[in-house]
């Protein structure tokens, strides 16, 4: 069953996902130049998460989202990679601590896999209404969209962290085809939504019943998770790919 709300505490890494860097937490990871010994790393504490915070703040913006691994982060600031998800929960969690994105969405993504795939539009719609609704979590996530469209790295970066969390697990959970255009037009569909409720305040959006948002947003995201894509779509989509 989705749930609308999540829980504060950082959600464990997922054993099936690369991109949360699983390989991270094992002791038996190899060691790139310049690695540091076990010995030498820090405890943890305080200090041990504002160096972490330092380097990923780093390493965020040189490398993207995807490009980052919190095993590279624990290399540069001197850690065990067990010591991030300790303090974290996962990259995502790292990556919302440094823009400070108001809440863990790798949680988002195991709860849309864990949803029947006919349900996905419907709660995807749900945990995004529910978190927008919310003051403390809202303003932080439009400041971040303010600073995405004066910045193309902060663009790009917040770009990825969407795709990789939230819309393209929605896209994989019900197995459609064309991945990459679907999970581009969820993100427009899920942020276009987000700005004309919170931001630009279109009255019908902004009166209307939150489980009357739910259902039409759900219901928009499920079709375009599942609807066949046109020829046409179909042949610009091979064209882009050459």
């Amino acid at each position: 069953m989705c749930q609308t709300s999540l829980m504060s505490d950082p959600a464990p890494l997922d054993p099936t996902d690369a991109s949360s860097d699983v390989a991270a937490r094992s002791p038996e990871a190899p060691k790139g130049p310049g690695a540091r010994r076990q010995g030498g790393r820090r405890p943890g504490g305080s200090s041990s998460r504002e160096k972490i915070l330092e380097v990923a703040r780093q390493a965020f913006p040189a490398n993207g989202y995807a490009g980052t691994s919190l095993r590279g982060i624990a290399r540069d600031a001197g850690v065990d990679p067990s010591l991030i998800v300790q303090f974290f929960g996962s990259k995502a969690g790292l990556f919302g601590a440094v823009v400070q994105w108001p809440f863990d969405a790798s949680q988002i993504r195991t709860q849309i896999r864990e949803v029947p795939a006919t349900e996905v539009g419907a709660c995807a719609a749900g945990i995004f209404i529910g978190h927008w609704d919310r003051d403390e979590h809202r303003n932080p996530i439009i400041s971040l969209l303010h600073a995405a469209l004066a910045d193309p790295a902060a663009a790009a970066m917040l770009r990825e962290f969407i795709t990789a969390n939230l819309t393209l697990p929605m896209v994989q959970r019900v197995g459609a085809d064309h991945p990459d255009f679907r999970a581009a037009l969820l993100a427009s569909q899920l942020l276009g939504f987000g700005i004309s409720r919170y931001a630009l305040s279109f009255e019908g959006l902004v009166s209307a019943p939150q489980e009357d948002l739910v259902a039409a947003l759900g219901a928009t995201l499920q079709y375009t998770c599942t609807a066949r894509l046109t020829p046409e779509t179909d042949a610009s989509s091979a064209r882009a790919r050459r």
